[in-house]
């Protein structure tokens, strides 16, 4: 039910409740949006296939409903916002602390903010940063950024070859 992408027709990113293509959404008030997700309120609210009353009550049954875009934003803003500051506090007591001492010191106050630590990778990066050298940690942002390009070709030559008429 929950999920999203790209919508091509519209050229935006569209989240929330994915309606399927098939003619079942015809008689739909969502049906004719073009939209291939809706915000789940919306959803719950409006949606008239079939099946659709079952999903709400088995929703309402097991209490899961799906959170909003914006929910999900703010909660990421919020993590981000803990992150920064568990970053600023191990920094602050860094000084004249061996590497270990500020591996944990950063751990713990991750812990502390009830936040999960980064990969072990990223955790060594982000000592060094706090130890005063910040070289690996842009050698572990620049290697993300040349990842995300590479997915971002692979992403349209798929889109090429889905509208590439059939030889």
């Amino acid at each position: 039910m929950g999920g999203g992408g790209l919508n091509p027709r519209r050229l935006r990113l569209e989240f929330g409740t994915v309606l399927c293509q098939c003619p079942c959404h015809d008689a739909c008030p969502l049906g004719g949006t073009g939209r291939w997700a809706v915000p789940f309120k919306l959803w719950r609210a409006s949606c008239t296939c079939p099946g659709a009353g079952q999903a709400r009550q088995r929703m309402a049954e097991t209490g899961t409903e799906p959170p909003s875009f914006r929910e999900i934003r703010e909660r990421q803003r919020q993590t981000d916002q803990a992150r920064r500051e568990a970053f600023q506090a191990a920094r602050r007591a860094a000084a004249g602390k061996s590497r270990d001492e500020i591996r944990e010191l950063y751990l713990a106050e991750l812990l502390a903010r009830g936040l999960e630590p980064p990969s072990e990778q990223g955790l060594g990066a982000t000592v060094e940063h706090i130890a005063g050298n910040p070289i690996p940690a842009v050698r572990l942002a620049v290697h993300g950024l040349a990842q995300l390009g590479k997915g971002a070709v692979a992403l349209a030559r798929l889109f090429r070859d889905m509208n590439r008429p059939p030889r």
